[in-house]
C-alpha cells in the first residue's frame, strides 16, 4: 500500500516541479517536444488521480461490504448450526416413530 502512495507522491512532485520550471523558463527556449511530453504526463496523471479519487474508494467500499457479508454469514452459521442439528434429530425421531407405528399397525 505504501509503494503506490510513494509513487503517486513522486509523480505529483515531478509534475509540480515541471510546472514550476516551465513557468520560470523564457517562452522562446522551450523545444517543440516538451508540450507533448507534458500533455502525455498530464493526461496520465489526471487519469491516475481520477482513479484514486473515484474508482478506488468504490472498490475499497465493495471489498469492505464483502467482508462484512462474510462476517454476517459466519455468525449466522454459528447461531443456526445448533438449531439445524436439533431440527434434524427431531425430524429423524418423528420419521422413526411413524415407521414404528406403521409396522405395529401392519402386524395387528
Amino acid at each position: 500500500m505504501r509503494a503506490p502512495l510513494v509513487a503517486l507522491l513522486l509523480l505529483l512532485c515531478a509534475h509540480l516541479g515541471a510546472a514550476l520550471v516551465r513557468r520560470e523558463a523564457p517562452e522562446g527556449d522551450t523545444p517543440e517536444a516538451a508540450p507533448e511530453a507534458t500533455d502525455f504526463f498530464s493526461r496520465h496523471f489526471q487519469s491516475l488521480s481520477d482513479f484514486m479519487t473515484r474508482e478506488l474508494p468504490q472498490k475499497l467500499q465493495a471489498e469492505q461490504l464483502r467482508s462484512q457479508a462474510e462476517q454476517y454469514l459466519d455468525r449466522a452459521n454459528k447461531q443456526l448450526a445448533p438449531l439445524a442439528q436439533e431440527l434434524k434429530s427431531n425430524v429423524l425421531g418423528l420419521f422413526s416413530s411413524l415407521l414404528d407405528l406403521g409396522k405395529s399397525e401392519g402386524q395387528a
